[in-house]
């Protein structure tokens, strides 16, 4: 074993200039990986510790939906609770200074607490004063306002507040109010509304109040029922409010902070799946003993395992340093997660040390990566069969027109016997790179398409008329829209509900004034007689309906078979909120099983702007048109929709160092070839020539087969995710894209090859046979 030692000590020396360049290597792409990973939890922990941060869920939600004063007082009296927090919708309106109106924002008045916000900047109201408020960090960007400043309010009365915000003269209290400080949080997640919250001083003036929302934190051992029974003991204006359990981050908000951690284990996985495959074939480059080493050791006394115990430990040492370096070089990136919409939800913002994600990290790589590199030297480092050259390389070198071409081609193809690395593992590992490029941003491609083309999740209108739930449509909207020339298609709907089994169903109503309005088909024909029916995807798997089956579904009046003519994407209306559920019908189908649908809505196409069309239209002056409804589940997607091309950037940058190492090292063992070529008269020119042609023929070949592969793969991945949310499936062909990326990875190989041929180029002959 001393010898072992002795031998490793030595060469380790004699090559610590590479040896040190592998250990940065490792280094790095460890750094990314465990970056992307410790990333990946603390997004995954953000609400639970934001949650924390804020002082915790509230026990129980109570909603005043009266006009009244706040019963934040009759609340907190009650034996059961601890304290209440509680604030106050106003009706008023807000004014800078050169009187320019601010009605994007809404006015509460009370604590922020129950708004999911938390102070960010600056300070809390004053209790007893009236005039200070803080603001959402939205609203001040809006307004480009500072601490310190001041605006104007003026509100309604109790009794104006009656009519709406429909008065002309507001006659409730009218104040100056100062910016103290700025909130941010959680609910703006859902709602990016500006709001601002008012000192509660200003619910003792005699102002228009809507909702009241209440949150309450219950004493030891009281739960939510003992509350309910309290409230309903408390008398009738108490025991009227209703009663919810608390929250602080929304289920869809929680949802999409998820998708996005789960995205990062993702890339996390599939990078360090990469890095090991990559990183595996630059050590055993390295560390794999030549058949010369082999026969000089053996000849010394070096039996077979000591052979194998000194590269492997040779291959060990750098991988164990890299690693550990990169799980603490891996730091400086933390302040970059969680990233995007997600950052808000960050209590502590700046570097962190995930101690359990870095060491445990650090150990899979050294533990994945020493026995990837400890399989290749035993079962692949001692057979040292004579090497021939391939019958294909040198029926298309020969064939190729060129000398220098021809002389590539076996640089590229062909391998010594003196070589370490596996001209087979090069070529798979560039081609596996380029394929999980490709597929990524064929993904990322798609998913952001998807995002951005509303006909895909359902949307195929402009814009919507009506309420889409309680109302019908104006008397006589539908002839008006049907008469005008701008509406390219009019599509009426209304909505409704269905029992099958014991699962509900959101059913839309459907009839083509004219154009082509129809949902968009996933599969089959949309429904044409009134026993037919269209699924979405996800209901159908739900209820396990396939295309010609039967299905009977129970009404608000009746029940009705309908045959499942195929599978849409629904559209965002009236009950049916949730992408890939809910089903269609013919106006008449709906009829059949709820005679007290009505029409609530109408989707129109137009050839001209929303804002030209609709204020030509006096009868929508005071109802704008609804915008096409943007599902949760794509709103989680646009929030994520980055990560794929995080994902293709590090594999390709693998990529890269798999190309850049290969090219290296191959140059590096030719170099007895070059000076045999330069002794028959071969000048530097002619060399050059014939590297780059090496350099070309090596990277082209698995860049032509990586890319379908890739392109295949990105396809399928998203179609299978697009199914699962009941999207259009057809995936994206970014050839441009794809295109310029295996144009970069043939340019950095050729100009890797520029670099490393550049000093064998210039020596003489006999100078490289010396090395040798």
């Amino acid at each position: 074993m001393n010898s072992v030692v002795y031998r490793v000590r030595s060469v380790l020396r004699r090559r610590l200039g590479a040896t040190l360049g592998v250990t940065m290597i490792v280094t790095l792409v460890c750094a990314v990986v465990i970056a992307c990973a410790a990333g990946a939890h603390r997004t995954s922990t953000a609400p639970d510790r934001y949650t924390s941060a804020f002082g915790g869920v509230s026990d129980a939600r109570l909603i005043q939906d009266d006009r009244g004063k706040p019963l934040d007082r009759q609340v907190a009296a009650l034996p059961g609770v601890e304290s209440v927090e509680s604030m106050s919708f106003v009706f008023g309106g807000l004014s800078d200074a050169s009187g320019n109106n601010l009605e994007f924002a809404l006015e509460f008045a009370g604590s922020f607490h129950p708004g999911g916000v938390r102070l960010v900047d600056g300070r809390a109201t004053d209790p007893s004063n009236e005039h200070e408020f803080v603001a959402t960090r939205n609203f001040v960007r809006q307004t480009s306002i500072e601490i310190g400043d001041e605006l104007n309010l003026v509100t309604l009365t109790p009794e104006q507040s009656l009519s709406g915000y429909d008065i002309s003269d507001p006659q409730g209290p009218r104040l100056s109010i100062t910016l103290v400080g700025i909130v941010d949080g959680a609910s703006q997640l859902d709602d990016a509304t500006p709001i601002i919250f008012i000192s509660p001083a200003l619910l003792n003036e005699e102002v228009g109040l809507s909702q009241t929302l209440m949150d309450v934190d219950l004493r030891p051992g009281v739960d939510v029922a003992t509350l309910r029974a309290e409230l309903d003991a408390a008398g009738p204006a108490v025991a009227a409010l209703s009663l919810d359990s608390g929250t602080l981050i929304s289920q869809p908000v929680r949802d999409a902070v998820e998708a996005q951690a789960r995205g990062l284990w993702i890339l996390a996985a599939v990078a360090a799946m990469a890095a090991v495959a990559v990183l595996g074939q630059v050590m055993t480059r390295q560390v794999r003993p030549t058949k010369e080493e082999r026969e000089r050791l053996s000849a010394i006394g070096f039996t077979e395992s000591q052979i194998l115990a000194d590269a492997t430990l040779r291959a060990v040492i750098p991988i164990t340093i890299g690693s550990l370096l990169g799980a603490s070089v891996a730091v400086l990136g933390s302040d970059r997660f969680p990233f995007g919409f997600a950052r808000v939800l960050e209590p502590s913002p700046g570097l962190r040390m995930d101690w359990a994600v870095a060491l445990g990290g650090a150990a899979l790589f050294v533990a994945a990566l020493s026995l990837w590199t400890v399989a290749v030297l035993g079962f692949i480092g001692h057979r040292h069969r004579a090497v021939s050259p391939s019958s294909l390389v040198e029926a298309f070198a020969t064939r190729s027109g060129s000398a220098t071409a021809g002389v590539g081609m076996r640089f590229a193809f062909g391998r010594r016997s003196r070589e370490r690395g596996s001209v087979r593992g090069s070529v798979a590992g560039v081609v596996l790179s380029v394929a999980g490029v490709v597929a990524a941003i064929t993904f990322g491609v798609s998913l952001d398409r998807l995002v951005h083309q509303p006909f895909r999740y359902g949307s195929n209108y402009d814009a919507s008329v009506g309420d889409n739930g309680a109302e019908t449509l104006p008397e006589g909207t539908v002839a008006r829209l049907d008469a005008d020339p701008n509406v390219t298609s009019l599509t009426l709907f209304a909505g409704s509900q269905a029992r099958f089994g014991n699962r509900t169903i959101p059913l839309l109503g459907l009839e083509v004034v004219r154009g082509d309005g129809r949902p968009v088909m996933l599969e089959g024909r949309p429904p044409t007689s009134d026993d037919e029916i269209v699924l979405g995807r996800l209901t159908a798997a739900d209820i396990d309906a396939q295309i010609g089956e039967d299905i009977e579904l129970a009404g608000a009046t009746q029940s009705q078979v309908f045959r499942v003519t195929g599978f849409a994407v629904v559209p965002g209306l009236g009950a049916n909120d949730g992408l890939g559920w809910g089903g269609i019908v013919t106006m008449g189908g709906l009829a059949h099983i709820d005679e007290t649908a009505l029409v609530t809505s109408a989707a129109v196409n137009l050839r001209v702007s929303l804002e030209t069309f609709f204020a030509s239209i006096p009868e929508f002056a005071n109802q704008p048109p609804n915008p096409a409804y943007v599902p949760a589940s794509i709103r989680s997607v646009a929030r994520i929709r980055a990560i794929p091309f995080m994902l293709a950037a590090v594999l390709a940058a693998l990529a890269l160092l798999t190309v850049g190492h290969g090219m290296i090292t191959s140059l590096r063992t030719r170099r007895r070839d070059l000076a045999i070529l330069r002794s028959l008269g071969a000048d530097r020119g002619w060399i050059t020539r014939a590297v780059h042609w090496q350099a070309t023929v090596l990277t082209a070949l698995p860049v032509l087969v990586g890319i379908p592969v890739g392109i295949v793969l990105g396809r399928l991945v998203f179609g299978a995710f697009a199914d699962s949310m009941g999207a259009v499936r057809d995936a994206a062909m970014p050839v441009i894209m794809i295109a310029i990326g295996g144009f970069v990875v043939v340019v950095v190989a050729n100009g890797v090859a520029a670099v490393a041929s550049r000093r064998t180029r210039r020596r003489e002959p006999a100078l490289l046979l010396q090395g040798e």
